[in-house]
């Protein structure tokens, strides 16, 4: 049941709470974001990347705790459920996910 309500909010948000973006804009927001990194680390690219990846892990985590916010899903016991759970969220496309079991 909790994996139903988690795809319905997931739906509901999509359709109605998200902004699309236009790709050019995002394209050129992170290119200037990665050439200020770039000037600002003196052009140590080993810096840069850790700071992307920092940047990145914090998004990521932004992103989870709103959704678990809005859904009202409970914590999960498992990587199962995690994984269910995250896979009732459209974030990048308007296709719904898919996986097989191997």
């Amino acid at each position: 049941m909790a994996s139903t309500k988690a795809a319905r909010v997931g739906e509901e948000v999509w359709k109605t709470r998200v902004d699309k973006v236009n790709a050019e804009l995002v394209t050129l927001t992170y290119g200037t974001m990665v050439a200020q990194l770039c000037s600002d680390f003196n052009s140590n690219y080993a810096e840069v990347n850790k700071q992307l990846d920092k940047m990145g892990y914090n998004i990521g985590m932004r992103l989870i705790e709103d959704f678990f916010a809005k859904s009202g899903t409970q914590r999960c016991a498992n990587f199962r459920e995690t994984a269910e759970n995250i896979s009732k969220v459209r974030v990048l496309d308007n296709h719904p996910p898919s996986a097989e079991q191997s």
